[in-house]
């Protein structure tokens, strides 16, 4: 069959010396990158990216020399634009959302890799494939810019396949793993369910490297806690209108605190055309800094804050914040910075990420992110994103986003401290999916294993909770002066008054108690009668105040010799720490001045402590 000159050889223009010029700023992984954004390209051309898709990246030992092979099935490349793959400056994508939008990323990609190699590939409308060649000649002949192009009747319809010849680095099994570990990262949204899911999109990529399967990080390990709006939301649509593109741009964020803090992963990351463009960004990229409409400076107390910002468009992919290489942001491009028309991505993500970049700073106890994972039975939504439509809203409403005044966070760690205090523990009187805070917020407050708490079913008053130290030394008191009378009387306690008023009798009686049916009348038979003004302690051998106790002490000598000190420190975010020591004061005076026994133990002494500054404080 006779064929047209132009179908004959491949005209790959402008200059062979700019072709040359392009691969300073390449490395292998940003080479293959690019040639496999082309091929999910020619996917989304052939199908729409509806079909299975398969990359195969693998080499072959060829004496002293390495080739290697990028084989797709995305859908092949016709005849007639077989120089789109290599002319420099050309290139058949349309504004679609593709993601290789500037005409020269395989063509630096190829010359970088190494040379010579050759390109075949069979569109399925035509009968038989094509393939050329590109040798060190043909770079040093500055006057035939074009290739011939020759039948290739092996590749199968729907395949495009490339092979450096001769590669120009150095292929080990690290190699391999940089390689594969690269991929998962930037096509994640491509390859892992739980990211498609979160997206709403449904593709079946494969990639693979020497034959092992390419791993996607997968989504973000969020916390999905049932307090004060904590959970992980997503917004959805937010159509941004631009006066210089023919298309509007379409911003999806997410946001919310991880499961366990990660310095290294917490961050923004920026996907573009579904493309991951930089991960965990703590710097402007990620939108932290002192602008306007930035969230504030990244520093080491944000290690919970991940954020997910999503763009696409159909308009002409080089107006979007990347670079040629796709691995970074211009902060600076009028889509994240906005007009004066039109807000841009960081005013948004300001709006919509401010709360949890405020509560990130260590201000939520991790008792009530850590026991909320997303295979948690009490995770909200079923450990899923809630997701809201912005596709008509013009900014985030107070609704969709977290509480940062933390009422319940708040209501729940004072009665976990103050049950520690009481040393019990209420668990069938708190809502269930909220149970695994308590308990782990319980077991860090009490100076003992949970398990040695005595289980109530009734809950102390919050009137009760917010004094629990005071309750809890009126109960040793009233259990002090049964003691002294040698009786044991709950009838008149309420049930979370009883597990403290008999511990302290079991652990400071030796002699034989009385149950009682009924105190006598000149005794108190609850903790209220001791704090009755008609109450004289002293008429009981008691103290001037409650009597605390723990179930660890020190030695007399300790007592003696140990000193006590406390500093305070002022801190303002990055700012440089400034503290001084205020109390430095021996063991038994800090007791002594706290009203308690000079050998109580450590736990006691910071209770005691804790507390007396809060009041000051408050």
């Amino acid at each position: 069959m006779s064929q047209t000159r132009e179908q004959e050889r491949a005209q790959l223009l402008p200059t062979k010396e700019a072709l040359t010029a392009l691969k300073s700023d390449v490395t292998l992984e940003s080479a293959v990158l690019e040639l496999c954004d082309n091929a999910l390209d020619a996917w989304k051309r052939a199908t729409n990216r509806s079909n299975e898709a398969v990359i195969n990246i693998f080499v072959k030992k060829e004496g002293d020399q390495t080739q290697l092979i990028i084989r797709d099935n995305t859908g092949g490349v016709p005849r007639k634009e077989a120089a789109m793959l290599f002319g420099l400056g050309r290139t058949a994508k349309q504004n679609d959302g593709s993601i290789g939008t500037f005409g020269v990323g395989a063509k630096k990609s190829l010359v970088n890799l190494g040379v010579p190699f050759t390109i075949r590939s069979h569109h399925p409308t035509e009968e038989d494939g094509w393939r050329f060649r590109i040798d060190k000649e043909w770079f040093e002949d500055d006057h035939d810019w074009s290739v011939p192009l020759h039948a290739d009747s092996e590749i199968q319809p729907g395949i495009t396949e490339i092979c450096i010849e001769d590669l120009n680095y150095e292929w080990t099994e690290e190699t391999a793993n940089a390689l594969r570990e690269r991929l998962g990262e930037a096509y994640n949204l491509f390859l892992s369910d739980d990211m498609q899911s979160l997206c709403g999109n449904n593709f079946d990529l494969k990639i693979t490297v020497d034959n092992e399967p390419v791993v996607a990080d997968g989504i973000p390990d969020w916390a999905f806690s049932p307090f004060d709006g904590l959970y992980p939301r997503r917004y959805e649509a937010i159509r941004l209108d631009f006066n210089h593109l023919e298309s509007p741009v379409y911003l999806h964020i997410t946001v919310g605190l991880l499961h366990k803090k990660d310095t290294h992963s917490a961050g923004t990351d920026v996907y573009i055309q579904k493309r991951r463009v930089v991960s965990s960004a703590q710097d402007e990229q990620g939108g932290f800094g002192d602008g306007q409409e930035l969230l504030g400076k990244f520093n080491a107390r944000h290690d919970r804050l991940r954020i997910i910002i999503e763009l696409e468009t159909n308009a002409d992919g080089k107006e979007l914040p990347w670079d040629t290489q796709k691995s970074s942001i211009d902060k600076h491009n009028l889509i994240m910075r906005g007009t004066n028309e039109t807000k841009g991505v960081y005013n948004w993500l300001r709006r919509a990420a401010q709360a949890y970049y405020t509560l990130d700073a260590d201000k939520v106890p991790r008792a009530f992110l850590e026991s909320y994972g997303s295979d948690s039975q009490e995770a909200v939504n079923n450990g899923k994103v809630v997701k809201y439509d912005y596709s008509s809203r013009k900014r985030i409403v107070s609704d969709h986003r977290p509480n940062t005044d933390l009422p319940e966070i708040s209501s729940l760690r004072q009665s976990a401290e103050a049950h520690a205090t009481l040393h019990i523990r209420c668990d069938d009187a708190i809502d269930e999916q909220k149970q695994p805070a308590y308990q782990t917020q319980l077991a860090q407050e009490s100076d003992r294993d949970i398990e040695r708490l005595s289980k109530v079913d009734q809950m102390p008053p919050t009137e009760i909770e917010t004094v629990a130290h005071q309750e809890a030394g009126r109960i040793n008191e009233l259990a002090r002066i049964h003691k002294e009378n040698a009786i044991r009387c709950t009838d008149d306690l309420k049930s979370w008054q009883e597990p403290r008023y008999n511990q302290y009798l079991d652990e400071h009686t030796n002699q034989k108690m009385t149950t009682a049916e009924e105190i006598p009348d000149h005794l108190p038979s609850t903790s209220s009668d001791i704090s009755n003004e008609n109450y004289s302690i002293d008429e009981y051998n008691g103290s001037d105040g409650p009597i605390t106790e723990s179930s660890q002490t020190v030695s007399d000598d300790q007592s003696e010799s140990e000193t006590a000190e406390l500093f305070l420190v002022f801190t303002d975010g990055d700012a440089e720490e400034r503290g001084a020591q205020i109390i430095d004061v021996p063991r038994s005076q800090l007791c002594a001045s706290l009203d308690l026994h000079h050998n109580a133990g450590d736990d006691l002494v910071w209770e005691e402590l804790r507390h007396t500054i809060e009041t000051i404080v408050d």
